[in-house]
């Protein structure tokens, strides 16, 4: 008996130190204390009427109405961050396979809606159900899994962004009741888990909510955690995750990110004299929506004390005629207007060229039915002998020479050159660059730039009528859209895949709008692919 008993304590020590390995390799927790970020405050909307939680436990209650969506409109971070649910919708993919069998009851698992509805696994719209529990910061609406319905440690979901999920973003989960566990893996724009990223173990939610679902288990409110994805330790880059049931977790995931996104801006070999060189606001956004002088203060915290480099009220920077060479940088907060308490910080930095032989005032590259206009404008000329146009199609990588323009040799006044790219690609991102050559030999470059193709990102595209009950149907593409390669999906309301078309949309256009004619009644989602951008629509044929 001691015998047998020092094997099996061996046995455990050795296990446990395994699992310490393991944990230390692989794995990150984040439970009641460690990792989780603290919650300051959340704003609830409920039929349009604001409810406020805050730390004290008093604060909190299952708000009236009982049957409708209890939507998260913000959360305030301890920190004093305001962060929000992102209005990119994801795909859900990679359903568990017993889901929709017989393998599991019909009732054990489902998605257990705000007004006590219950949509179970074996129901067509489930996958619909699913994708909008990941969507909507609603927490009266959430997953149920029963018991061992799925086998433990196996994949219960992945959630799909359809751009590049921000790591200064954050994840949102909860749990109804906060007593079950589930484990998360970042995946890769192919949807295949990163190989470098850690595994993240959720074993705990801090913040109970109070929030109930009168149609199911209504004495169990459901519990929150707010956690980084730099957790998961990788550099590549995250488009959604994959959800692993561990012992039933019921409750959702939702991404986050801070209402105020700011991006630093960095502008190269900028002469003298130049207005609007930059406007920060252009990559910076509040709410996923542009930011603008209507929708935000801007505040510069340090200006240049000689007035040589300037931002101006409006986002725009100004560098002065009698600047000196250098590098300025100059730091701004932006305010959302209304809301003064909500706040970001970034900077903009312009490095001053004065001995250039060309002083560079603009470059411009604008799509046309026929090719690419490209223009550049120079504010002076000394020992130029010509202008090069160079074109770049995978991304800047790499640039090919596309013609030439002789240069004026000298000149103190402004002038503006134009090109005409007519053998425009039929490519999302294409960018230039204009070289200046000396009469001596040597040379300078301007900024990279990209083509503007607005009209090529798909935007509000509508199948109609919608919902379709007979005769002809339409999709909404521009004439320069249906010139661009891209790709057209079909799938039923249970996300199974009914139809992939690839190619010119102009050419799979037609295809579509048979293969539509055709389809049984139902409910089914439309998904156009046009510059790697996803716009889904719902469409329903009666």
């Amino acid at each position: 008996m001691k015998t047998g008993w020092m094997i099996i304590r061996m046995f455990v020590v050795i296990y446990i130190l395994a699992g310490g390995l393991l944990g230390v390799h692989g794995q990150v927790v984040v439970n009641q204390t460690e990792n989780q970020i603290p919650i300051q405050e959340i704003r609830l909307l409920v039929e349009g009427v604001l409810t406020i939680q805050t730390t004290d436990l008093a604060s909190r209650s299952n708000p009236l109405p009982d049957r409708s969506p209890v939507v998260v409109e913000t959360i305030l971070l301890a920190d004093g961050t305001e962060i929000f649910a992102t209005t990119r919708t994801p795909l859900v993919t990679n359903l568990h396979p017993r889901l929709g069998t017989a393998q599991i009851a019909a009732n054990g698992v489902g998605v257990a809606k705000y007004d006590g509805t219950y949509i179970n696994h074996m129901n067509s719209g489930f996958a619909q159900a699913i994708e909008e529990v990941v969507s909507t910061p609603d927490f009266r609406s959430y997953w149920d899994i029963g018991g061992s319905s799925i086998p433990a440690n196996e994949v219960f979901m992945d959630v799909i962004y359809p751009v590049e999920v921000p790591k200064s973003g954050y994840l949102v989960v909860s749990e109804r009741d906060g007593n079950s566990h589930m484990n998360f893996q970042a995946l890769d724009v192919n949807g295949q888990p990163i190989a470098s990223a850690q595994t993240i173990q959720l074993r705990g939610y801090p913040w109970n909510t109070r929030i109930v679902n009168q149609g199911n288990y209504p004495t169990q409110p459901q519990h929150l955690v707010v956690f980084s994805p730099q957790l998961f330790g990788t550099n590549e880059a995250i488009y959604g995750f994959r959800v692993i049931n561990v012992d039933g977790a019921d409750g959702k995931i939702v991404f986050f990110r801070n209402s105020i996104y700011v991006r630093d801006d960095v502008v190269l070999e900028t002469p003298p004299g130049v207005k609007n060189v930059v406007n920060v606001l252009l990559n910076d956004e509040l709410k996923e929506q542009p930011a603008t002088p209507e929708t935000v203060i801007l505040l510069a915290l340090n200006q240049e004390p000689n007035g040589w480099v300037r931002l101006n009220e409006d986002g725009s920077v100004d560098v002065s005629p009698d600047a000196e060479a250098g590098t300025y940088v100059i730091n701004y907060r932006i305010t959302e207007r209304g809301n003064l308490s909500n706040s970001a910080y970034g900077s903009v930095t312009i490095e001053v060229i004065t001995s250039l032989p060309v002083k560079w005032l603009g470059v411009q590259a604008e799509e046309t039915d026929w090719g690419a206009n490209i223009t550049w404008s120079v504010a002076q000329e000394k020992n130029n002998e010509k202008f090069q146009v160079w074109r770049s199609t995978d991304g800047g990588k790499s640039f090919n020479v596309l013609g030439e323009i002789p240069g004026a040799h000298y000149s103190n006044g402004p002038a503006t050159y134009r090109f005409f790219d007519a053998n425009l690609p039929e490519l999302a991102n294409v960018y230039y660059q204009i070289s200046q050559v000396d009469l001596d030999g040597q040379s300078s470059t301007s900024e990279v730039f990209k083509l503007s193709r607005p009209s090529l990102v798909p935007q509000g595209i509508r199948i109609y009528p919608n919902p379709y009950l007979g005769g002809n149907i339409g999709i909404s593409l521009s004439s320069i859209q249906e010139k661009q390669l891209g790709a057209i999906w079909v799938k039923a309301g249970n996300g199974n895949l009914l139809l992939q078309l690839e190619g010119l949309l102009g050419e799979i256009k037609p295809v579509f709008l048979d293969a539509a004619r055709e389809l049984d009644t139902g409910f089914y989602l439309i998904q156009v692919m046009i510059a790697e951008r996803v716009e889904t629509i719902k469409w329903v044929k009666k």
